[in-house]
């Protein structure tokens, strides 16, 4: 009996143990939690209501001060405790989700409409425009070093990244996400701003005039930077002339903060536009300009190009610097990319980075998924370049394909969005290709249908990305066979998804 009595005794003495002890582990992962709620960054709903000019709506008493810890205006991956930001577009309209909003934790709203909500919100003429109010009032409250806007016809998204290599390693970075550039995405960037932010990339992009003055406006840069100009995606702007007038008004956003150091203008002296941009930087009363290029009178002057002939592959090129001249290799394919490495370093130079700080960001950059990216396949190189296409960036990517050693194959999905003179457009391309040497050309989609008749033979118009990757394949495993080295560059509008070549060619070759 005694046994027993301890046996009983023993085992409600363990599991009171354990019950404290659970409840000490529950304590403090609420006291956590409460610790990083309290710390969490959060705007209130009066801030809002100030910095866009709007109306307070639904439930809202005097005493209570409504906060919330992120924006979204997409129910799909809103996160609790969000302000919910109705946005109206050609066939959506962002009001008729409010309910759902609310559902997945929504805190507060902001819309352009009269409506019932159980959350209180705060009212507009405008929602796309208070985001931007938001996000501009925003940014003058964080205390970031170095703000730089980047926008270009063609590498923007490289450019952005590679700047982002290089300034993480000099302090704490944020840069754009994905293609998050236009007037949603860069309102949407700035509001990721946090105090210990002490430098942030932004990319800015257009589809018709005015817009890049808008974005810049918003971001207020304290670095300005053009990478080219290019008859790309001339839907919008109709002619390249309004293309060079929509990215120098990247430019006006210099110098409109109050007591900040004089903004930075980078200039690409190769760039059609670079005296158009000289001129309005001049009428803006900018000073500080930095230019890149291969012109003698490039600040940062890209020298002694050539492409790496070995087992990894890759550029080399001298950077001349003033007074100065460095010798980089780069892991990445393309004359482009020096172009964009020397964007880069103006870029670093005006943020005051030196050599030492540049260098290592820039050397250990291997690209972006989906523009110009290299993978070795049994007979030399894929070059996956499908994530866009314009005239320019296709010659580009040409130039890059016949740099390599062995027979050159394009497979080239139609390129979208360059207006009425899309048929000459194409037939330049074809033209192109033939006369560098392009042994192969395959081609995908209504607007390129043509091509194989300018390029003549070995030309095929392919109905489907499947009958393109089984026509590669069969002239891979021929260059196989006969032991002939053989490169791939796949090519095209985001529209025509060909990566789907990409991929089958890998499955079955790499």
């Amino acid at each position: 009996m005694v046994n027993t009595q301890k046996t009983v005794i023993n085992t409600e003495a363990q599991t009171v143990e354990q019950t404290v002890a659970a409840l000490q582990a529950q304590i403090s992962r609420e006291s956590n939690q409460l610790t990083e709620d309290l710390t969490m960054f959060s705007w209130t709903l009066e801030q809002l209501k100030e910095s866009t000019n709007g109306e307070f709506i639904g439930p809202l008493s005097e005493e209570s001060t409504i906060q919330f810890t992120s924006i979204s205006t997409d129910t799909r991956t809103l996160q609790p405790g969000a302000l919910y930001i109705a946005i109206k577009g050609e066939n959506f309209d962002g009001h008729a989700f409010i309910d759902k909003a609310i559902q997945q934790g929504a805190v507060a709203v902001l819309v352009s409409e009269d409506v019932d909500t159980v959350v209180p919100g705060v009212e507009v003429e405008d929602t796309r425009i208070a985001l931007g109010q938001f996000a501009r009032w925003h940014r003058l409250q964080m205390p970031v070093k170095t703000l730089i806007a980047v926008t270009g016809s063609n590498g923007k998204t490289t450019t952005k990244t590679l700047l982002n290599n290089i300034f993480s390693l000099a302090g704490n970075t944020l840069a754009t996400e994905g293609n998050l550039n236009n007037d949603l995405g860069v309102p949407r960037t700035l509001l990721n701003l946090r105090p210990e932010h002490e430098y942030a990339i932004i990319e800015m992009g257009a589809n018709h005039l005015k817009e890049i003055g808008y974005l810049t406006d918003l971001a207020l840069p304290d670095i300005a930077m053009i990478n080219n100009a290019s008859g790309a995606h001339l839907e919008g702007f109709g002619s390249l002339q309004g293309v060079i007038d929509t990215k120098g008004e990247i430019y006006q956003g210099l110098n409109q903060i109050a007591g900040r150091k004089e903004g930075v203008a980078i200039v690409n002296t190769d760039s059609p536009g670079y005296q158009d941009w000289l001129s309005r930087l001049d009428g803006l009363g900018v000073k500080q300009v930095i230019s890149f290029g291969t012109q003698p009178e490039a600040q940062v002057r890209v020298s002694d190009f050539k492409v790496q002939e070995s087992e990894s592959s890759g550029i080399t090129f001298s950077l001349n610097l003033m007074n100065e001249k460095h010798l980089v290799s780069l892991p990445v394919l393309g004359f482009h990319n020096a172009m964009n490495a020397a964007a880069c370093v103006a870029v670093s130079q005006a943020a005051g980075l030196n050599w030492q700080q540049i260098l290592p960001g820039l050397v250990s950059f291997s690209g972006v998924s989906g523009r110009l990216q290299k993978t070795a396949i049994n007979t030399g190189w894929l070059i996956d370049d499908s994530y866009n296409a314009n005239p320019e960036s296709v010659k580009a990517g040409i130039d890059a394909l016949v740099s390599l050693p062995g027979l050159a194959v394009l497979c080239l999905g139609a390129m979208a969005e360059i207006g009425e003179g899309s048929a000459s457009a194409h037939q330049e391309i074809a033209e192109f290709a033939r006369d560098k040497g392009v042994k192969h050309l395959y081609v995908y989609g209504e607007e390129a249908r043509q091509m194989p008749e300018v390029f003549g033979k070995n030309s095929q118009f392919c109905t489907t990305h499947e009958e393109m990757a089984k026509t590669v394949l069969k002239q891979l495993s021929k260059a196989e066979q006969k032991q002939q080295k053989m490169n791939v560059l796949v090519k095209g509008s985001r529209s025509a998804q060909m990566e789907l070549v990409s991929q089958q060619i890998l499955e079955t070759f790499s």
